[in-house]
């Protein structure tokens, strides 16, 4: 000990290096129980960061912002304070993205319900017989046979077959049945009138059709180019498209022409 002692006070040199013999030994001690109390699969700089302490670093993340000047210094003398020069940098057009809704026509289905019906109105005068119920009225679209088509009511389209008329069987007189269908409404406004029944036993619409004052129901048998077909409780015209009936038939018109030809005389 007292030779420890002479060697600390004979020289500043031997203070320096028993200085720095005390602290090798404690850096070497403090890092063997550093080195024991390490949790295991901790690494060493993990280690060391639990005694070294690490400044705090900022959340806030800086964004770059377009059109925002830049500005710059300039002294134009000595000892002159410097002045802010504004440069403004080009302007960045970002895009922006909004949901864009693409509307579609897409053609009308066939409904099977009920079209709405006008409480106002009531049949045309062209043909007296037509009940006075409220009416529907829409724009035939399309011509199946000599008796039904289709009609665009409410941006819907519906199958209505004609009350009180049956299409010619023969295939020359069902054709011109369906031209002359095709001719009185094909792509006109039509009005139609329920008579009792709503629909018959297919889903069709049964309906009286009127295109103007024009009753196209009676005016196609009128033409032979139908017959009568009575079946209740829809007969409020089932009269009237039986004297159509036989006006043709007696005129010899459309499919009647047949029983002229074969009463005519050789």
């Amino acid at each position: 000990m007292k030779s420890f002692v002479a060697f600390w006070k004979k020289d500043v040199v031997n203070k320096l290096i028993v200085v720095a013999l005390f602290a090798l030994a404690g850096g070497t001690l403090a890092f063997g129980l550093m080195l024991l109390n390490m949790p295991q699969g901790k690494s060493l700089a993990d280690a060391f960061s639990n005694f070294i302490p690490v400044a705090p670093t900022s959340d806030v993340t800086a964004v770059p912002t377009a059109n925002i000047g830049a500005f710059t210094t300039s002294t134009s003398a000595p000892n002159a304070l410097p002045t802010a020069t504004a440069v403004l940098l080009p302007i960045v057009d970002v895009p922006t993205f909004a949901p864009v809704l693409e509307l579609t026509s897409t053609p009308a289905l066939e409904a099977s319900a009920e079209p709405p019906a006008s409480p106002t109105q009531s049949a045309p005068s062209g043909a007296t017989c037509v009940p006075t119920h409220p009416v529907q009225t829409g724009k035939v679209v399309e011509i199946l046979d000599g008796n039904t088509v289709r009609v665009l009511i409410d941006k819907l389209v519906y199958v209505v077959r004609y009350t009180g008329v049956e299409a010619p069987k023969d295939k020359k007189y069902a054709d011109a049945a369906k031209n002359e269908n095709s001719k009185l409404v094909y792509g006109k406004e039509v009005t139609l009138v329920t008579d009792v029944s709503d629909k018959d036993s297919r889903g069709r619409l049964l309906r009286y059709v009127m295109q103007g004052n024009l009753f196209v129901n009676q005016k196609l048998i009128e033409q032979g180019l139908g017959s009568a077909l009575d079946v209740p409780p829809d007969s409020a015209c089932a009269a009237a498209l039986n004297q159509a009936q036989q006006t043709a038939s007696s005129a010899s018109l459309g499919m009647w022409s047949a029983n002229k030809a074969a009463t005519a005389v050789p």
